[in-house]
């Protein structure tokens, strides 16, 4: 089977660190593997993502040498794929109707699945997925056997006010763009397993996964754009800045030149990439 990864930023914000790191990884691990690389901007979350960001987001990519093999893929296109998908789960009673709050589900756990024909679907509602046997451990391609504490019963589809959740929209586009490996921040190890349950029921192929090391902000909390991390093309040259995540991901610099310009740095990281010194645990930014 050909290999395909795929790079997915949400446009919440311009690229930060961390983003980096994580366009850098899948795009080096797709290239040693002989494969393709996607662009994917997940753009479902109307409350915080912004087409200038989308713009800005393509644009920075390109001006750091990255070349990916489609045009980019926009999911906030495509919404009616993921009702379809809704549909089919609602059809299998995969999922199912409901009207519970975020607080009354903290209390107490949701019973709605028992109870549809009760619920006025004329009031808010959301659509939720049941996690029927699922497994809190799954093999990660650099870690290895992970065992996650992801411990609900259900998962959100679609809110109440309509908005695509990200867990459902993720699976589909993977399963739809032909994704044969999601490389991505090990902060999104706990809710794989969940995710894995939804390729059962579309009945896919399995995907393998590979979670890169997080870039810090300090000790506790990883670089994010919610904790306001400066855009990444602000700290740096784009040669320079390359070249540091490079090393961040373990890669052997001694022969990656600035004056390479980025596609050259690329080039020549492409050639010397070994996936087996990447160090999954998480690093303190370096431009901090």
């Amino acid at each position: 089977m050909s290999y395909t990864g795929r790079f997915a930023p949400s446009p919440s914000g311009r690229l930060h660190y961390g983003s980096l790191i994580c366009a850098l990884g899948s795009y080096l691990v797709a290239k040693h593997f002989h494969g393709r690389i996607l662009l994917r901007i997940e753009d479902l979350d109307f409350y915080r993502c912004k087409k200038e960001y989308t713009t800005q987001i393509i644009e920075e990519l390109n001006s750091l040498g990255f070349e990916y093999d489609e045009p980019p893929y926009i999911q906030s296109e495509h919404t009616e794929v993921y009702e379809k998908a809704i549909k089919a789960l609602l059809e299998k009673n995969k999922a199912f109707y409901c009207d519970c709050t975020r607080a009354k589900i903290k209390e107490t756990p949701c019973t709605c699945y028992q109870r549809q024909q009760e619920l006025d679907l004329s009031k808010p509602h959301s659509v939720r997925y049941r996690l029927d046997g699922i497994e809190n451990i799954f093999d990660d391609f650099l870690q290895g056997k992970v065992k996650t504490t992801f411990n609900e019963n259900t998962l959100v589809l679609k809110r109440a006010d309509g908005m695509i959740a990200y867990n459902l929209a993720c699976v589909v586009d993977d399963i739809r763009q032909g994704v044969t490996q999601v490389v991505r921040g090990s902060d999104l190890t706990d809710i794989t397993p969940a995710q894995m349950c939804l390729y059962k029921d579309f009945k896919a192929k399995d995907v393998s996964y590979l979670h890169l090391p997080l870039v810090l902000e300090d000790e506790k909390h990883k670089l994010s754009k919610q904790n306001l991390a400066k855009p990444v093309l602000d700290l740096d040259t784009k040669e320079n800045l390359l070249i540091s995540a490079l090393e961040f991901l373990g890669q052997d610099i001694s022969r990656i030149y600035v004056n390479s310009g980025c596609k050259g740095i690329l080039n020549k990281a492409i050639e010397s990439f070994d996936i087996k010194r990447i160090n999954s645990l998480p690093k303190l930014c370096p431009y901090l």
